[in-house]
């Protein structure tokens, strides 16, 4: 029989250890000793012990009648770490073959282990991925997508299994009889508004020259949370316009194969002829009160019901008509090349920018400073604007008048808004609809910004938005003040660059330090990202993002962008520090996975573009394109938490909770800008 120190001694990742600390652990295991046939642990439950096996040898059985035995454990070895490290019931029992002596480490000192040792935590990491194999079916969906594309034509119906697998975190109910309407609320919000009668899919990285300029010939397509360029090009056939190699196309594939999986699940729910004979009445006559008795009477839970409204508020008896009717028969053609961006674009693009930007300020200029900054473009653009500075409090008042729902009641300590602690906070989140209900006014703010700002709409070849501010023209009294802008003496750009997606934050990143160069000064990462830890409106400060495909990590120093200026700026939420996971796609993950980058690489959020905005910017200093001080700052809000059994993945956060943090973020990046340029000695009057 193994004693503690010997099995400790002999089991990765226990062996790397250091010897004092072994001596230290034997003392917390406990010895547990079993008969032939006794149960060590069953099936579904949440104990959280890690056994190592000091003698006898253990079945790994499969509970079904009859009892199946899956494998065998020897004494050596170690078993029952999945449950701690994924928060997961056990996922098969374990018996004993003939006695047994089995030493137990609760589950909280495992842990703690992961936690503080790199070395134990990369080793266990090590042997999960290859022994245990808990990357397969990510990597068997993956490679799935990719082999299906070099097909260029195929059905969805040959990637939905691949899918299935995988049991992604944002799709909790998939293997569940009952319809995850959030799920689905989150797929449809990021597919074509057509995907319920649409049959085939023409997917191309390049226009073919009968297509070309598609908003001539063809009917444009919304989709709702992204920026898809689709175009219907006859009834049940969508052409979409993708923007880069892997990362929009798996995210539109996987979003298919989820609307699929749930829509299968209610055309089984409701197939009935004379469900069906009565939504074409309704279709043709269109009856609301009719409509709702109908669905009323559909075999669907209160939640079901109430979900399938929030998706489909105004066309639900269209849509199920649809479901009905379409039995998720989708071809699809894919033109394109995986690992190419759209390179004839991307020059028209940066070609556009630098002639803007020359009308800004001499590139040539040895005094130059540029900043890139990656954000939405409100919320740069908002915080330099001297007319919402001017007229906050006329943009206030009408809030209060024309959307008590937003700005809240007033109290005396916050006369705007209880909810909101910063008025300027509530000035941005009016501005949009002051605008549009105030046309002069906004004509204003555009002619008195236009001096200092140059602004590029985003085409359907980049989907990008781009803002270009001579910082030399701001009006400092008036910008937010919490940014502290300060007239800088020397000319200082910034490039303000709307979210890019996926793999194409690389190609936009190069091409923007090719043409900046050696006037870079930082390059600025913000946005929002899933949370692994925290809550909704928190901040993730990462010093580094660590890029899924490859287990690569790039580091980000954030050498001058500290926690404690993030938390002045924003007390009531917490700032977390920690690495960020950029995936493939969001529905690529399943919570096995998400814990692992959680636990084993302290991974605290998860993103899409980070690690391909660091690794270019890593290439671009050790080529010499840009200097080698050239700061970067890399900062995010969180959106969701995935984790969150209670998370509401398909809801959006309310104003009150996205925009503060949203602001926090810019506010602090914005400050660490004109402070850099200060230090820097272009400090103004």
């Amino acid at each position: 029989m193994f004693t503690p120190d010997e099995i400790l001694e002999r089991v990765i990742p226990f062996q790397f250890l250091a010897r004092a600390q072994r001596a230290r652990l034997a003392k917390r295991l406990e010895l547990r000793r079993y008969r032939a046939g006794e149960y060590l642990l069953r099936a579904g439950e949440r104990s959280r012990d890690v056994f190592l096996l000091g003698e006898g040898e253990v079945d790994c059985v499969d509970d079904r009648e009859p009892p199946i035995v899956l494998s065998t454990i020897v004494a050596g070895h170690y078993f029952g770490e999945r449950a701690a490290l994924f928060d997961a019931p056990r996922e098969v029992s374990i018996r004993a073959r003939g006695d047994v002596a089995a030493y137990t480490l609760p589950g909280k000192d495992f842990l703690e282990l992961v936690d503080t040792e790199p070395v134990f935590a990369q080793a266990l990491a090590n042997t999960l991925k290859v022994k245990q194999g808990i990357f397969l079916p990510y990597q068997r969906l993956y490679g799935r997508l990719l082999s299906l594309l070099e097909q260029r034509e195929f059905l969805l119906s040959a990637l939905i299994p691949a899918y299935r697998t995988l049991c992604p975190a944002l799709h909790p109910l998939l293997e569940d009889e009952r319809i995850d309407t959030d799920a689905l609320a989150y797929a449809v919000a990021r597919l074509p508004e057509g995907v319920t009668r649409t049959t085939f899919y023409y997917l191309t990285t390049d226009l073919p020259p009968l297509y070309s300029e598609p908003d001539s010939k063809f009917e444009a397509v919304h989709t709702k949370a992204r920026r898809r360029a689709a175009w219907e090009c006859m009834p049940s056939k969508l052409l979409i316009l993708l923007r880069d190699g892997v990362s929009d196309i798996s995210d539109f594939l996987t979003c298919l194969c989820l609307y699929a999986v749930e829509a299968r699940k209610i055309r089984h729910r409701l197939r009935d002829g004379e469900v069906l004979r009565e939504l074409k009445r309704l279709c043709e006559e269109p009856d609301p009160q009719a409509a709702e008795r109908l669905i009323a009477r559909l075999d669907l839970s209160p939640a079901e019901r109430e979900g399938l409204r929030r998706i489909w508020p105004n066309d639900l008896a269209r849509r199920l008509r649809d479901i009905l009717l379409h039995h998720e028969d989708v071809a699809l053609e894919c033109d394109m090349q995986i690992d190419n961006y759209n390179s004839r674009a991307s020059e028209v693009w940066v070609s556009q920018i630098r002639e803007e930007a020359a009308r800004l300020c001499d590139l040539e200029d040895p005094e130059l400073e540029v900043h890139i900054i990656s954000s939405n473009t409100h919320s740069v653009a908002n915080c330099l604007s001297a007319y919402l500075g001017e007229h906050a409090e006329e943009i206030l008042a009408w809030g209060r008048a024309q959307r008590p729902e937003l700005t809240g009641e007033p109290v005396d300590e916050r006369p705007w808004g209880a909810g909101w602690r910063d008025p300027r906070d509530l000035v941005y989140a009016l501005a949009r609809h002051y605008f549009a209900e105030n046309p002069a006014a906004r004509a204003e703010y555009e002619a008195s910004e236009a001096h200092a700002r140059r602004h590029l709409s985003s085409t359907a070849f980049t989907g990008i938005e781009v803002d270009l501010i001579d910082a030399r023209k701001l009006d400092p009294a008036r910008a937010d003040p919490r940014v502290r802008v300060r007239r800088p003496r020397r000319p200082l750009l910034v490039v303000n660059v709307d979210y890019a997606f996926g793999q194409q934050a690389e190609e936009i990143l190069a091409n923007l330090l090719f043409v900046f160069g050696r006037r870079v000064a930082s390059v600025n990462v913000l946005g929002k990202a899933g949370g692994l830890v925290g809550a909704r409106g928190d901040v993730l400060l990462p010093p580094a993002t660590l890029l899924q495909t490859n287990d690569e990590l790039y580091p980000v120093p954030n050498r001058d962008l500290s926690g404690d200026l993030l938390r002045s700026l924003i007390p009531d939420r917490r700032v977390h520090e920690g690495p960020v996971l950029t995936v493939a796609g969001t529905l690529l993950q399943d919570r096995t996975l998400l814990h692992f980058y959680r636990r084993i690489w302290s991974c605290v959020g998860l993103e899409m573009e980070g690690s391909y905005f660091a690794r270019q910017l890593t290439s671009a200093i050790e080529t010499g394109v840009v200097r080698p001080e050239v700061r970067s700052r890399f900062v995010y809000y969180v959106s969701d938490v995935p984790l969150d059994p209670e998370e509401n993945l398909s809801e959006a956060l309310a104003p009150w909770e996205g925009v503060p943090p949203l602001y926090a973020v810019t506010r602090a990046v914005l400050r660490r800008i004109f402070a850099e340029h200060d230090e820097a000695g272009g400090r103004g009057a």
